[in-house]
């Protein structure tokens, strides 16, 4: 069962034609495959960059927009208290100038019976 040698150059070179054939044939995907990635690049990696660019703004503008919330609620703190304390002027103010009122209606001749109710007496 010797086998003759040319058969046995024709069984290698198909061999070889075949590893070769396979080889080029993966050679060539790979090149159409890196061409193709590579146009793919060209055109994302700008939308990236800007992706990129807008998320550092959007971060920026979110602390800014954080340090703004902090100022309007220190400053709605500090608005209450000026209020809280502008009623108790008020409130002062008003208690005080009772009777200046109540003496200014009596010599205006304006004697009406609700500054009778104000001081606690009843209405005859």
């Amino acid at each position: 069962p010797d086998m003759p040698w040319y058969v046995l150059l024709i069984i290698a070179l198909a061999s070889l034609a075949i590893a070769v054939g396979g080889f080029v044939y993966m050679g060539l995907k790979g090149w159409r495959l890196a061409k193709r990635g590579a146009s793919i690049s060209k055109r994302v990696a700008p939308l990236a960059d800007g992706l990129s660019r807008q998320t550092a703004e959007l971060s920026a503008k979110a602390e800014q927009l954080q340090a703004n919330g902090e100022w309007l609620e220190a400053s709605t703190a500090r608005l209450q208290t000026s209020l809280a304390r502008l009623q108790v002027v008020v409130a002062t103010a008003t208690e005080a100038m009772e009777p200046y009122l109540l003496l200014t209606g009596w010599l205006s001749g304006d004697r009406g019976w609700s500054d009778w109710r104000r001081w606690g007496r009843k209405k005859r």
